[in-house]
């Protein structure tokens, strides 16, 4: 599997999950800045989707509308999950849990041994979703997110 092909998954609900492109940045913007202290800027996300050989931006749309991203960097034997949001607007819908699917649906694809990402210790609920997909601390950076006086953990999950 190419995991740069971009292939989209559709299901019967009008949920289509398909590689971001420059167009979607202004949706994507909106959901990141109401979701973060310390959002990613447009260069941040043109970056990711123009220049970076490593990385691949995922958006989810619900009846064509863009409503959820996850972002990875492939780094075999690793994937690192960059940035993850679900507009706030639909939160609690099952929305977070079918990106990490898609994300470690991939990493058994791709033979990937791990899957690392780091969270703020104050977020329940993306700690929630990482734990319920077997994620643990392995460590933490103090003060990571300044604007919050925020520590970050960082976690992973092995792939089986």
């Amino acid at each position: 599997m190419n995991p740069f092909s971009g292939n989209p998954i559709e299901d019967s609900q009008n949920i289509r999950l398909r590689p971001m492109n420059p167009d979607d940045l202004d949706r994507v913007l909106n959901i990141e800045e109401r979701s973060y202290a310390d959002p990613w800027l447009r260069e941040h996300f043109e970056y990711e989707l123009t220049v970076s050989s490593i990385s691949k931006m995922m958006v989810l749309e619900i009846h064509q509308k863009v409503m959820a991203y996850v972002g990875i960097w492939l780094l075999p034997p690793e994937i690192h999950i960059t940035n993850i949001a679900v507009d706030p607007e639909c939160r609690y819908q099952g929305l977070g849990s079918r990106l990490m699917e898609y994300v470690m649906d991939l990493a058994y694809e791709l033979r990937i041994k791990q899957v690392t990402l780091e969270v703020r210790h104050n977020n329940l609920a993306a700690l929630a979703l990482y734990r319920k997909f077997g994620f643990e601390v392995k460590g933490m950076r103090k003060n990571y997110y300044a604007s919050e006086k925020a520590h970050a953990l960082i976690m992973s999950r092995t792939v089986r």
